[in-house]
């Protein structure tokens, strides 16, 4: 009987060696274990999406949502409550997925860690025998009852850090077709990729020159943002034509609706207000600004790109994964779109609103009145107001993108911000008014608002009112 079951134990145990650590289940509304409806979370907190689970395939998820709609979720962009509940859920799913499942060639490469537990198992079991037979001493069963069970814990941990693996490992061979069109860039960028998508991590800060020209200004600087990790950019690699378009003359109006291939994001061409944010003066000579985060981005066509990548091919890409061209003598529809001789869709730049893609031609999720999930950037201090009369007339930034120095002028008189990045992720700034006095903050970047430490002994106090007020 000890042997009958001897054999079992090690028949079963070698099956364990073909399981999968992450299974790709199938979806059965007949199942009465079928899950109920969740709240689902980001890891960053900043959005929810309530729904059910369909299923789990190359590290994403899809969601039922309760309005009928789906939604594809990066597995790594949820919050860790709901990556545990997803890897206990396709668990169960595998496991009765499994019966009557043809062996396939990942049987070839079995996990370590299951064949530890194997191991251990098989151990156990020798011991047992060997007791009750009583044809081996004491000893022998006794340091393999000590070595079976440290071979089943190093099994849960080389188990636990095969999980950690998977999910962490986004590329999947060759890089796709479309991270070409940013090699003008490759030293400024990084980029990851699944089967579904494109990821592009960037500080969000150009080579050029920022801010000149700006007439309607509402003392906003341009700081590099941290648009990498999970808060990265992605732009979906299987691009497919929405049902209902999303046009950006009525929605939209708040985050960027394309990246450029420099890695600085395209916002609506009208502002937060509804206003043509190039004809009230509020861009600068290539089209940029910077939003209340003090994130420096474009409201039209970044035109001069195709300098650099060449013309005829994309200087940015719509955040329904749609590229966006430069100019064209096509006819174009309401969203500055066309098919071209292949079939395939593409955006154009226009010099006359809306400048850039119009809208979302593409399949996108839009919460908030933007395009969801995109990176989020971070303020360190509070938002400025508009300065009347201001007119920005030079910005200088050093190779490093460490010390910025922006000059303008209001009322005739010529006026100065200094501010530099600190190594312990702060920024100092320096407010000098037309008669030289200087005020000096310290604000640090933290997750949401940034925290202002007033430097009195730097300050010159020549006069009551100080710089960057507005008159």
């Amino acid at each position: 009987m000890m042997r009958f079951l001897l054999i079992a134990l090690c028949f079963a145990a070698l099956q364990a060696t073909h399981s999968e650590i992450f299974a790709h289940p199938g979806h059965d509304h007949s199942d009465e274990h079928a899950p109920a409806v969740r709240l689902w979370k980001g890891a960053d907190g900043l959005f929810e999406v309530e729904g059910s689970f369909v299923l789990a395939r190359d590290h994403r998820v899809l969601i039922h949502k309760n309005d009928g709609g789906q939604v594809w979720l990066p597995l790594e962009m949820l919050a860790r409550e709901d990556q545990e509940w997803i890897r206990n859920r396709v668990g169960e799913i595998d496991s009765l997925n499994r019966i009557g499942r043809p062996i396939d060639r990942r049987m070839a490469n079995p996990d370590p860690a299951f064949v530890m537990i194997a191991v251990g198992i098989t151990l156990v079991v020798i011991a047992a025998m060997a007791v009750r037979s009583r044809r081996t001493r004491f000893a022998m069963p006794a340091a393999i009852m000590v070595v079976a069970p440290l071979c089943m814990l190093a099994a849960c941990s080389a188990r636990e850090e095969s999980v950690i693996k998977d999910e962490q490992a986004t590329d999947q061979g060759d890089p796709p077709t479309i991270v070409a069109h940013f090699k003008a860039f490759k030293d400024k960028l990084k980029f990851r990729w699944t089967e579904n998508h494109l990821f592009i991590e960037s500080n969000g800060l150009p080579d050029h020159p920022m801010m000149i020209g700006i007439t309607n200004w509402q003392q906003q600087v341009p700081l590099p943002q941290a648009y990498a990790g999970k808060n990265a950019w992605q732009i979906p690699l299987k691009p497919k034509l929405a049902d209902k378009p999303i046009s950006t003359k009525n929605a939209l109006f708040r985050g960027a609706i394309a990246l450029a291939v420099n890695g600085v994001p395209i916002f609506n061409a009208l502002n937060n207000r509804g206003e043509d944010a190039f004809m009230i003066g509020e861009l600068d000579e290539y089209g940029g600004h910077c939003g209340k985060g003090d994130d420096y981005h474009y409201h039209v066509a970044p035109l001069h790109l195709e300098k650099m990548v060449g013309k005829g091919n994309p200087i940015a890409y719509a955040l329904d994964g749609y590229a966006l061209y430069g100019l064209t003598d096509e006819k174009l529809d309401e969203f500055n779109g066309r098919f071209d001789d292949k079939g395939n869709y593409r955006y154009h730049s226009t010099k006359k609103y809306p400048y850039i893609n119009g809208g979302m031609r593409g399949v996108v999720e839009v919460r908030g009145d933007q395009v969801d999930p995109q990176p989020h950037a971070g303020p360190i201090r509070p938002e400025g107001r508009p300065l009347k009369g201001a007119k920005i007339t030079d910005f200088t930034v050093d190779a490093d993108k460490k010390m910025f120095s922006l000059k303008y002028e209001v009322k005739g008189e010529t006026r100065k911000i200094n501010y530099k990045v600190n190594a312990n992720n702060s920024f100092t700034f320096t407010y000098i008014d037309a008669a030289g006095n200087e005020k000096t903050e310290t604000y640090e970047r933290k997750e949401g608002k940034g925290k202002k430490d007033d430097k009195k002994g730097d300050e010159k106090k020549k006069k009551k009112k100080g710089p960057g007020k507005e008159d």
